[in-house]
């Protein structure tokens, strides 16, 4: 069953693609236009906001992220204000629609800036060199993007002179430079509010939104308005697809299918430094037929996957390393566990035994008072004598098992050692009802019911004179053996 379901699609991933696809041909085929596109992208910021106040709700008691999918729903809100107004004014002027408008751009860049602000005061996590490393990365993420983003968007523009569309892609840039920073911070901090995968398929999307319809027309020379159209929507469907895997993963947590594990070294520098070394190839084709420039850029590429390579192969060999820690580690723990144990309770009863008695004595403030009861056998030598040691042992394990049943969880059972037992209770306490308890018949498989007395002891005092309190205990004890009538075992077949 477990298998049928991991093999099952989602639904709702499944419904997704099949839009996607759908969308794909309907504004290659030519009935898509502004007004669609607008409709489709105000219904996508209507499911992020859905999603990402479901999700808020889910985390409920974590102040942090809980307060991070607000702000996506907020955001989620505001460009659906944006693209709905953006909508109608389509519909109303379809020349107007083409171009967003005023209204349109202030409710998304309002967006962002509540989403950007949640990312950048999320708690950091990581401490020392940890935090270095954190910066390190990040700053090699955002050099990278800042690459692409140069070559994207903004190198054309400063070519071009065109003030009004260099100030455009300079807050593009900008804007999408600290979502990256704030996404990385996230990421590589450890402590980020959703899981690694639905993280990078967001950030995918966001990154698309900015720049996937500017480089296919760079990269494919193709500037039909449905390429344009397709290649602005297909990047805004991804963060969906983010929040419903992220979902997903909530509710595996939920069910206990999520387990955490290490954190692995992130993987983000290295990609963005083979993506800027493949974007460096790209652009010199067609740009340079100079072979002592191509030598240099081959060999640049050529030694930085050399040193990429052997930096990951590192890096798997030290997780695996530290995987086997981890394994070596929880076997140790379970060792000391019951070492620990075993120093501190009977092996035959599982009760505490005299070391922890007198621990738990230590615990105690000096002003508290504290009970001791110590209870003795009556009749159990001649268990071991008439049916041996292992009917013995049968006794003292249903004796010990009535002795815990009787202690209350604020006290303690103990077995002191051969056939004495001994209870320690907060406060004045009495023997009421334990020798009756620790006296009914008990049941020898293949031999036969036996009963044994109990003469029990009864002190209280202050627990810092545990000596005392024993001794006093061991007194009271003898005394009531010594008032019991003496009777023969009583032995029924």
């Amino acid at each position: 069953m477990d298998l049928r379901r991991r093999l099952t699609p989602d639904p709702v991933l499944a419904g997704l693609a099949g839009f996607s696809l759908a969308l794909v041909w309907w504004f290659l085929a030519g009935p898509g236009g502004a007004t669609v596109s607008w409709a489709v992208q105000t219904g996508l910021d209507v499911t992020i906001a859905v999603c990402s106040w479901w999700l808020a709700r889910q985390n409920a008691g974590h102040r942090h992220t809980r307060r991070f999918w607000l702000a996506v729903a907020a955001t989620g809100v505001s460009c659906a204000l944006g693209d709905g107004y953006q909508t109608v004014l389509s519909l109303v002027d379809k020349a107007a629609g083409h171009q967003p408008s005023v209204v349109q751009t202030v409710c998304v860049v309002l967006g962002m800036v509540i989403v950007m602000v949640a990312m950048l005061f999320h708690p950091l996590g990581g401490s020392g060199r940890q935090r270095l490393r954190l910066w390190l990365d990040a700053a090699t993420v955002l050099a990278g993007v800042a690459v692409f983003l140069w070559y994207f968007l903004l190198a054309g523009v400063v070519t071009d002179g065109n003030r009004a569309e260099l100030v455009g892609a300079g807050a593009t840039s900008a804007v999408m430079l600290l979502i990256t920073f704030g996404l990385l911070k996230l990421m590589l901090g450890g402590t980020a509010p959703f899981a690694r995968l639905p993280g990078i398929v967001a950030s995918i999307g966001v990154a698309g939104t900015a720049v996937a319809a500017s480089t296919v027309t760079l990269v494919t020379g193709n500037d039909d308005p449905g390429v344009i159209y397709v290649s602005q929507l297909l990047p805004c469907l991804l963060m969906p697809v983010g929040l419903r895997l992220q979902t997903l993963y909530v509710r595996r947590a939920a069910a206990g299918a999520a387990r955490p594990g290490r954190r692995r070294s992130s993987r983000l520098p290295y990609v963005a430094v083979v993506a800027v070394q493949m974007l460096l190839v790209g652009a010199l084709f067609g740009r340079s037929d100079d072979l002592r420039v191509w030598g240099v850029a081959v060999g640049a590429v050529t030694i930085t996957a050399l040193v990429l390579s052997r930096q990951l192969a590192a890096f798997t060999d030290n997780e695996r390393l530290l995987a086997e820690l981890d394994s070596r580690m929880a076997e140790v723990r379970e060792l000391h566990d019951e070492l620990r144990h075993r120093a501190t309770h009977d092996a035959l009863t599982g009760l505490a035994n005299r070391s922890l008695l007198e621990q738990r004595l230590a615990e105690h403030a000096p002003g508290d008072q504290v009970s001791v009861l110590l209870i003795d056998l009556d009749g159990f030598k001649p268990v071991n004598d008439s049916y041996g040691h292992h009917a013995g042992d049968q006794v003292l394990i249903a004796v010990a098992e009535r002795l815990a049943a009787w202690t209350p969880e604020t006290g303690l059972a103990v077995r002191l050692g051969g056939d004495e037992f001994a209870v320690l209770l907060p406060g004045p306490a009495t023997a009421e009802g334990l020798a009756p308890a620790l006296e009914a018949p008990i049941m020898l498989p293949g031999t036969a019911d036996v009963v044994v007395g109990a003469s029990v002891g009864v002190a209280t005092g202050s627990p810092r004179d545990a000596a005392h309190l024993l001794r006093e205990a061991d007194a009271a004890m003898y005394r009531a053996k010594a008032g019991r009538k003496a009777a023969p075992l009583s032995l029924s077949r």
